[in-house]
């Protein structure tokens, strides 16, 4: 399915049920808006400053001669007609960068967050070896800020702060596995944005924001209860079996006939893989502090892992059980 590029732009989301090949181009085709509206927003900024900038300058110098002039009443009519064209000139120069501030500030929505089409690409190539030749995958990406005004759940106080609450379920991918397993991966990010506004002694008013949340990841597996009998029992053989990247928090063990779901917490600065960002140095000082941060497909794969692991355990006793039933004599 080919991206309407017009229609993105209108909504910035993104839903398609195709094969991993067509999603990974329609990634593709994101990326490169992505990269574009980057590239235009720095232009606009690098524009903005040396035309704005210069063109405040100009209007202030002019507009103190003009002052000090006109009250030593020593300027002529030439001078002062060159003094009003110099004014209207920086003035017009401070103008244009001004609308060119506020035009990149309109392109804001389009400059996407590079980790959310990145999670997608990581995990649909990663699963792609697990599906049959042109299998379907469901994907659904909202690539909208998680504080848009229709993310907000409700406005509280938590303790003197006004909050915002956001709840952001923006990454949903589906799709059955070659071996008849169905799949589930969801991210939710949360954010809270806090304000609170304190009057010092001298009357002067100021304002304090703070912001702060979190991402859940979670992956789920559906698979015939006749195939693994028992699972629904083995939720704590499940928990102890997970395993994730270090400060990555198990929040959730689901387990219930022919359905497995972990669900785990990450850090608001998740990467979607740990990798060198363009014009950043490969030095180890750089690699420590990628590998830092919450790996997200990292974490998906292992969940999912984890989770063929209690599936595996759960067949392989089904089996012996079978095959100690049929040797107990009639």
């Amino acid at each position: 399915m080919a991206v309407n590029v017009s229609r993105f732009h209108e909504l910035f989301r993104y839903q398609s049920r195709a094969p991993v090949a067509d999603l990974l181009k329609d990634m593709e085709v994101l990326s490169r808006l992505d990269a574009r509206a980057e590239g235009q927003r720095r232009a606009l900024e690098w524009t903005g400053w040396s035309t704005a900038l210069p063109g405040g300058v100009i209007a202030m110098v002019t507009y103190g001669v003009w002052a000090g002039a006109v009250d030593r009443d020593e300027i002529t009519e030439a001078g002062a007609q060159l003094l009003k064209v110099t004014g209207v000139v920086g003035g017009t120069l401070l103008v244009v960068g001004l609308l060119l501030f506020l035009l990149r500030y309109t392109l804001k929505p389009r400059d996407l967050d590079n980790r959310r089409y990145g999670l997608a690409q990581v995990l649909l190539r990663r699963l792609e070896m697990d599906l049959a030749p042109g299998a379907p995958v469901r994907l659904k990406l909202d690539l909208r800020a998680p504080d848009v005004l229709d993310k907000r759940v409700k406005q509280d106080m938590v303790g003197w702060w006004n909050t915002d609450f956001f709840i952001d379920p923006w990454f949903t991918l589906e799709t059955r596995l070659a071996d008849g397993a169905f799949v589930r991966i969801r991210m939710v990010e949360q954010v809270q944005k806090r304000e609170r506004s304190k009057t010092s002694a001298s009357g002067k008013s100021r304002t304090k924001t703070k912001r702060k949340g979190f991402a859940r990841l979670e992956v789920s597996v559906r698979v015939k209860p006749e195939r693994y009998p028992g699972l629904e029992r083995l939720k704590s053989r499940a928990t102890s079996a997970t395993r994730l990247p270090r400060k990555v928090e198990l929040e959730r063990v689901r387990v219930a006939a022919g359905r497995l779901s972990l669900r785990a917490r990450l850090s608001d600065e998740w990467v979607a893989r740990p990798g060198r960002e363009p014009g950043e140095p490969e030095s180890p000082v750089f690699w420590k502090k990628a590998l830092e941060k919450d790996d997200a497909s990292r974490t998906a794969t292992m969940m999912l892992l984890s989770i063929y692991q209690v599936l595996g355990y759960t067949r392989r006793s089904a089996k012996l059980l079978a095959a100690r039933g049929r040797r107990e004599p009639a």
